[in-house]
């Protein structure tokens, strides 16, 4: 099957140019608006991320923070405001493409699992993992083996005529993990996949998850409050009031994201300050700005008394963490300042 074509009179922009082959998925200045008859709501207010080939990367952040609108517009489902989406499977900005376009493309790309495992209660693990076949599109011959070879594969060999009442939660949500893969993706989309399991069910849910990862290169995209979660991650990254607002390496610790934190410039040179900082400094809205020995120092401003400056932060020349310039060494690294 080829993939969508371009709409009519669209070319092929800036977005395209140099992206690296492993590539899976990316987002670029993605805007979301949301109207209420005069009322507006901004949930995203310029979103960039990439994801990889083989990578595990979490999303984190308060209710409201726009995690669930930023997974459905990465999954097509829900259409940005502005911005752009490159899928690699068509090497296109869907945002270029009428919907038909975008569920034929997503068939054979995307898998959605979500914290409620969306199972037709009346039918059988077999009968709706051989729904999501058909959706997908598999020729009929194909799907009832394919449905059973899934199953086998998530644990579920024994359970093939077992209706979701007659299942745990963490069964359950390995159907619907078998019903994601069924189109072979290159990407899981999984919003709170854990949220309704146990400890135990979801440890197995997540290692399930790194098998897969390891063995076809799936890359997962996982929305979550979770620290287990979090803790098997190659990346995660902070939502806050729709911006990105810091990046992590693997093993987070969600209590102490201040200690991991990386600050990062978007694609509109924005530098977004943490929370537990602003509060520190009595939360000012400006702040005035000076380079000194490869420091950038911000420093709380009031009109009129511009000297009376009673905290200074410093950027670490090593790990990138603001800190205040009252400190010998920095607090995330140690790095004497």
């Amino acid at each position: 099957m080829t993939g969508p074509k371009l709409t009519s009179g669209l070319v092929a922009d800036e977005l395209l140019a140099d992206v690296p082959e492993n590539l899976v998925i990316m987002a670029k200045d993605l805007i979301k608006i949301y109207q209420t008859g005069e009322i507006e709501t901004v949930a995203l207010r310029g979103v960039s991320l990439q994801v990889f080939e083989g990578e595990i990367v979490v999303i984190v952040g308060p209710s409201g923070s726009g995690k669930t609108t930023l997974t459905n517009i990465l999954g097509g489902t829900l259409r940005s405001s502005a911005g752009q989406v490159y899928w690699s499977n068509i090497r296109q900005d869907i945002s270029k493409l009428e919907d038909r376009e975008i569920t034929s493309a997503r068939r054979g790309f995307i898998g959605f699992v979500f914290q409620v495992d969306n199972l037709l209660h009346h039918m059988t693990a077999l009968q709706n993992v051989e729904l999501s076949a058909r959706i997908a599109g598999l020729p009929k011959r194909w799907r009832k083996d394919r449905s059973k070879e899934l199953l086998e594969r998530v644990g579920l060999g024994h359970r093939f005529h077992h209706v979701p009442g007659r299942l745990s939660g963490g069964e359950r949500q390995r159907v619907a993990i078998a019903c994601a893969l069924m189109n072979n993706p290159k990407l899981v989309l999984a919003d709170e996949p854990t949220g309704d399991l146990d400890l135990v069910n979801a440890e197995e849910i997540l290692d399930l998850f790194r098998e897969l990862n390891a063995e076809y290169g799936t890359a997962f995209l996982i929305v979550t409050h979770s620290q287990q979660i979090a803790s098997k991650a190659n990346r995660t990254l902070e939502l806050r009031d729709g911006i990105i607002s810091g990046t992590h390496d693997s093993a987070v610790f969600l209590r102490q994201l201040d200690r991991t934190r990386v600050l990062e410039l978007d694609n509109q040179d924005r530098l977004p300050m943490p929370e537990n900082i602003l509060q520190e400094l009595g939360n000012p809205r400006r702040f005035q700005v000076e380079v000194s020995n490869s420091r950038i120092i911000l420093s709380p401003y009031t009109e009129g008394e511009a000297a009376a400056v009673q905290v200074q932060l410093v950027t670490c020349r090593i790990c990138g963490k603001l800190v205040s310039s009252s400190r010998v060494t920095c607090p995330n690294c140690g790095t004497a300042l």
